[in-house]
């Protein structure tokens, strides 16, 4: 079942992430030449979980849906939290630096690759739809329930977030290595957690 978890549940993930962080840019790009607050427009969308408030940040009709997968992020989003410390513009450059405390949902991955191998294993001779269906419900129950319970464990940061003015608009750097770490709390952690499904695949 985990190869399926990989092949599938993953995939569809990670196609989450990269809605996200293109909404970020959209957001950033189209609004007033202040990154500081485009970028709390941003957060504050995702923080509320709210698919109608982060849909009218975003043009594409395809956010963060209502299938199961985007539940994770939508609630892990709301227990997100942070606080802007200040904000340098150099001409087409500017930094926002802030603390962010967000879910970090990599902490729990060998609990979770130990349930699903016991899941597997007690699974053997069933289809490989039957094991998907199984894949994605067992991911997503472990991960909301970890979202919701009282001991969730958080990554709290201060970090700065590097945009620049690209033809008069203000855009994330991905070209800069400092913004790893917004990615890192904006996907919850799930960064870490594709890159070690990607190890053991190899």
């Amino acid at each position: 079942m985990m190869t399926t978890v990989k092949s599938l549940t993953w995939r569809k993930l990670m196609k989450k992430l990269l809605l996200i962080l293109t909404m970020l840019l959209f957001v950033l790009s189209c609004g007033t030449p202040q990154p500081q607050k485009d970028l709390e427009t941003a957060l504050k969308a995702l923080q509320s979980g709210d698919e109608k408030k982060i849909q009218e940040l975003y043009s594409s009709s395809e956010t963060l849906d209502n299938d199961d997968s985007a539940k994770i992020m939508r609630e892990g989003y709301k227990k997100l939290s942070y606080k802007v410390k200040n904000t340098k513009v150099e001409g087409d450059k500017a930094t926002v630096n802030l603390d962010i405390k967000s879910p970090d949902l990599s902490s729990y991955f060998p609990e979770f690759l130990q349930k699903g191998l016991s899941i597997q294993a007690a699974n053997l001779g069933k289809s490989d739809e039957e094991l998907t269906k199984m894949g994605e419900e067992f991911t997503v129950k472990f991960f909301l329930e970890k979202i919701n319970s009282k001991d969730l464990k958080f990554s709290e940061k201060n970090i700065d977030v590097v945009l620049k003015k690209v033809d008069g608009k203000w855009k994330i750097d991905g070209q800069d290595e400092k913004n790893k770490e917004i990615l890192e709390a904006l996907t919850l952690g799930f960064n870490k957690l594709i890159e070690s499904l990607s190890n053991l695949k190899n």
